[in-house]
């Protein structure tokens, strides 16, 4: 029994026969997962291996068994060897480790960049054995020198263009800034470092906010590009205006890991689109401010500005114009115009065209009544019925503005043609008259001989003829003068309208067995008014001349003077002057103040037809107001109306 009971010696072999079978078994294992490895797995001494696993065929193409025992150099890129040998012989401390990438040489030829991670030990002989992995890492290589190579080339063209490279890897907060970047703004590399800093400290404050915004739109959104006008700060002070565009990477989810872009100096045009738009901003100003109208068409042919002289002109709303077409546009100022004148352009025709319209309700003034038989007309108000318009077109064919049309007022420059021409007209017959008459007389004096009583009835006319010569002679001058508003020829002070009145009336007391004068103050001397007493004097003579003139025998002429309030409520101080004489209809009231006209039927009575002319001027001169009322064949009553004390006012105003 004794010889079946285990002795020590056996439970030691037992022990040993199972670790070694445990052993065997783990080098089996191990074997396998160093044959399934895609990395090599090797151990060298002095730089010959003495292990590698079976991924060392793939990377080399050569087995494993010709590989052992021989050199690691036999396989290092030649370029390479005296680096690598370098690194992997020599060591000041042991155990060392060696991280080094470096180029092998396949069985084909083919050159393959690997990663070596080696462990370094030296042994009590002074040699070194080294235990290690080797991975291949060609594709890596070749993707990041195919980056780079493509970044150095992204570097040279945007250079070329003037542009500057960013890259903002928002993974780590990495942020790339490269030299033209910098130089843009007066930097060198060295001098700015690449941090998010760097751009947000460059910035604008005044575009910092909304730049910061405009990122954070882009990271939050989902779109692919991103672009941003701002201003960075120059080295030397100055701000350098940047088109900053840049390209997001994004992942599955659309969340950005990366931003990558360029930066492009368009401060010169900005400032080219500055100057335009102050340009602009010029022009429209001018066409705000300009007298003239005008209105301009799309290509398209529509309305897309009118500017307010065509509005004023015309009466129009601008929401009635805009965007309208050019054929609605034509047939609004069909219905505006007058027929006599009417709105006919051809498109062919670049003329200019004369058109007439009506006057706006806010211009057609007077607004009382009047009918064929009575009229009654303030003058300081009154204006002409129509507008004479001078269209010119413009083609220009581009791409805002295709047609301009260009409205001018011409009322006042024909009216005042035509009165020059009747002006020029009237006077040569007015001045011819009486020189015909001189004339006539002097060559019967020269030619024929006459006793002493007709010699001196010759000579009667011919004076007669020179005074009336003088007189028209100096009714165009006072009334160039007038016109000139030539101030020397005024002498104001302050005065009462009474005395001015009494004056002109006692200059008719001669004729008093024709016409008697009623005179009715309502108003005494302390009434004033700040005026040029012989010009009003002047004045109301020559419509008491008139009331004279053209009144029966007999019929008295009614003087009043009065206060008032104007429609402006200003307090006036007036005289009127009523006469029961043939009057006047409508249209003859409308040319009472025309220079040189007289009504058909008064041919028979001497005058020049610049009595009321002088009057109107020297009314207007000293601010005031004419009223006409008359009715044909009843007689006439005329106002002249003036500030009341109103010196300060007047002698403050420009005479123009």
């Amino acid at each position: 029994m004794s010889d079946l009971i285990p002795t020590d010696n056996d439970n030691l072999l037992l022990e040993n026969i199972r670790l070694s079978k445990a052993l065997a078994e783990a080098e089996l294992n191990f074997s396998r997962l160093i044959a399934q490895l895609s990395e090599v797995v090797l151990t060298m001494k002095d730089g010959f291996f003495t292990f590698l696993n079976p991924a060392w065929e793939t990377i080399t193409g050569v087995s494993v068994e010709q590989s052992l025992n021989t050199s690691m150099q036999n396989y290092i890129h030649f370029d390479d060897v005296n680096n690598v040998w370098e690194q992997l012989s020599t060591a000041d401390i042991f155990p060392a480790e060696r991280q080094i990438e470096f180029r092998i040489i396949h069985k084909n030829r083919q050159v393959r960049w690997v990663a070596l991670t080696a462990q370094l030990n030296q042994t009590q002989n002074a040699s070194i054995e080294i235990t290690g992995t080797l991975r291949d890492i060609t594709d890596h290589i070749v993707t990041q020198q195919a980056l780079t190579a493509s970044e150095e080339r992204y570097e040279l063209v945007a250079s070329s263009f003037n542009d500057g490279i960013w890259d903002w890897n928002l993974s780590n907060n990495d942020v790339y800034l490269s030299p033209r970047w910098k130089e843009m703004l007066g930097y060198s590399p060295a001098e700015l470092p690449n941090a998010l800093t760097t751009w947000t400290d460059l910035v604008h404050p005044d575009d910092l906010e909304s730049a910061l915004e405009s990122v954070e739109n882009f990271l939050n959104g989902h779109d692919t590009f991103y672009e941003n006008i701002h201003r960075l700060k120059h080295k030397q002070g100055d701000w350098v205006w940047i088109l900053d565009r840049g390209i997001a990477v994004r992942d599955k989810s659309g969340k950005a890991s990366r931003i990558y872009g360029a930066h492009t100096d368009v401060t010169s045009l900005r400032n080219v689109e500055e100057t335009l738009l102050q340009r602009e901003r010029e022009l429209n100003d001018i066409v705000t401010i300009s007298p003239d109208g005008i209105v301009t068409f799309t290509p398209e042919k529509m309305v897309s500005s009118v500017n307010p002289a065509f509005l004023s002109m015309t009466g129009f709303n601008c929401d009635d114009l805009l965007f309208i077409s050019k054929n609605e546009f034509d047939q609004k100022m069909m219905t505006l115009c007058d027929a006599e004148k009417p709105y006919k352009i051809d498109i062919e025709n670049t003329a200019p065209l004369l058109i007439q319209i009506s006057k706006t309700k806010e211009e057609n003034l007077p607004a009382q009544a009047k009918t064929s038989q009575n009229s009654k007309f303030n003058f300081s108000h009154h204006q002409p019925r129509h507008r004479i318009l001078r269209l010119t077109q413009y083609y220009l064919n581009n791409a805002t503005t295709a047609i301009i049309l260009y409205f001018r007022d011409v009322t006042l420059e024909i009216e005042m043609d035509r009165m020059k021409s009747e002006f020029l007209s009237v006077a040569a017959h007015e001045l011819r008259t009486p020189i015909s008459s001189i004339y006539g007389y002097s060559e019967l004096l020269i030619n024929r001989e006459f006793d002493d009583v007709a010699k001196r009835g010759i000579l009667q006319a011919i004076y007669d003829q020179c005074s009336s010569l003088v007189v028209l002679i100096n009714d165009l001058l006072d009334l160039a003068r007038l016109e000139t508003r030539s101030q020397p020829f005024f002498h104001f002070e302050l005065q009462p309208l009474t005395a001015i009145i009494e004056e002109a009336i006692s200059s008719f007391k001669m004729h008093e067995e024709i016409h008697k004068i009623e005179a009715h103050y309502f108003v005494d001397e302390s009434s004033l008014i700040y005026a040029d007493k012989d010009q009003i004097k002047r004045a109301v003579l020559n419509v008491l001349n008139n009331a004279f003139k053209y009144s029966l025998n007999s019929q008295n002429i009614i003087v009043n003077v009065q206060l008032r309030t104007s429609e402006l409520s200003e307090k006036q101080i007036g005289v009127t002057i009523e006469d029961k004489g043939i009057g006047m209809n409508p249209d003859q009231v409308s040319r009472i103040f025309d220079r040189f006209w007289r009504a058909d039927n008064v041919s028979d009575i001497v005058g020049t037809g610049l009595g009321m002319a002088l009057v109107k001027e020297i009314i207007d001169f000293h601010h005031g107001e004419i009223e006409v009322e008359s009715v044909f064949g009843q007689g006439t009553k005329i106002g002249l109306w003036l500030p009341l004390n109103n010196s300060q006012s007047i002698e403050n105003k420009e005479y123009k």
